[in-house]
């Protein structure tokens, strides 16, 4: 029985593995491997020496992980890792407004309008400040604007 394998085979395995470890993991983790792999299947077609062949492929793999990490993976990652738009209650961090009912640090209660919009609010300072005096929002917590008098 004679088991003598051409090497091309053995590299169309290695790089099928590899392909499935790179479609299982979804994390760019062995799809330069699997690169190095077909360009040894290339040169052992071609009858180029195995140690040349498992030379090339370390170096394929080792140039693709490289390339990966200064081209590729930055610019996935910028793709996923956008910022979010801001909500329309973001947009009214920073805008001025007018109490419509007296804030009241101790009870939690009171209210302002900003941008045409009603908010429940509270004082940065934890002092009152009473209806009809100008705001300006300087952050959001929970539900509640924090204000400060102008």
């Amino acid at each position: 029985m004679d088991f003598n394998v051409s090497m091309w085979i053995v590299w169309l395995i290695l790089m099928v593995v590899f392909l499935i470890v790179e479609a299982v993991t979804l994390g760019i983790t062995t799809v330069w491997c699997a690169a190095g792999c077909l360009v040894a299947a290339i040169m052992d077609l071609f009858g180029l020496p195995v140690a040349a062949q498992v030379i090339t492929m370390i170096v394929i793999s080792v140039v693709c992980f490289i390339a990966c990490l200064i081209w590729i993976r930055p610019a996935i990652d910028a793709k996923h890792s956008r910022k979010a738009d801001p909500t329309n209650a973001d947009r009214v961090i920073g805008k001025e407004g007018v109490v419509i009912k007296t804030i009241e640090p101790l009870s939690g209660k009171g209210q302002v309008k900003v941008m045409g919009q009603v908010w429940s609010a509270k004082s940065d300072s934890n002092q009152t400040i009473v209806e009809g005096t100008k705001i300006e929002v300087l952050s959001i917590e929970s539900v509640k604007l924090i204000v400060k008098e102008i």
